[in-house]
């Protein structure tokens, strides 16, 4: 028998799946902009309006396969399933699926409205690039900071700059890294 936590995820799911199953607004889209304005309606509006709707789809089954809940054979709630509100890739399902709405309402009065839809490499762009790269190239500038060797350790020593001197309060924070986590128990 499942907890009351895992009813109220259960039920939150729920609603949510509900809400994502009335925000498929196809219809105004379809009526709209093929049927009153069909001289504007080419090949290329039909082919990103049909992939952007097969991606919605493909992204809206995933949402409900990990939402649903599951139930054993008494009709009890065995698995709430996993929590949509949880971030991560889920919220970034959920983002693709709005924005992808969004163009589709609004490219039914101007077409132009499709290019509104780089929003989302330009943010996995942005977000790679913080959670990523950055600290990647950080990582590879303090180790050869901490190191010195060669003609940088020269270099450093030459300039007297103070990035080679580390202060007391940063060698004790890197030895309190080095320990690695710790528990406090009060």
């Amino acid at each position: 028998m499942a907890n009351s936590s895992q009813k109220k995820i259960a039920h939150e799911n729920a609603k949510i799946l509900l809400a994502l199953r009335k925000g498929f607004i196809w219809a105004f889209y379809i009526a709209y902009r093929i049927i009153y304005h069909w001289s504007t309606f080419g090949f290329k509006l039909a082919l990103g309006y049909s992939v952007t709707a097969g991606l919605t789809v493909f992204l809206y089954n995933q949402i409900n396969v990990m939402g649903r809940p599951r139930y054993n054979s008494k009709g009890e709630l065995s698995d709430a399933g996993e929590d949509l509100m949880q971030e991560g890739l889920i919220q970034y399902a959920f983002d693709i699926i709005y924005v992808t709405w969004w163009v589709h309402v609004t490219s039914a009065f101007w077409s132009k409205m499709w290019w509104f839809y780089l929003a989302i490499p330009a943010y996995a762009g942005w977000k790679a690039w913080h959670l990523a790269i950055k600290p990647m190239l950080g990582r590879r500038n303090a180790g050869n900071a901490a190191a010195p060797s060669g003609a940088g350790a020269g270099a450093a020593a030459a300039s007297g700059s103070a990035e080679g001197v580390k202060s007391k309060r940063r060698e004790k924070m890197e030895k309190r890294a080095e320990k690695g986590p710790q528990v406090r128990y009060r």
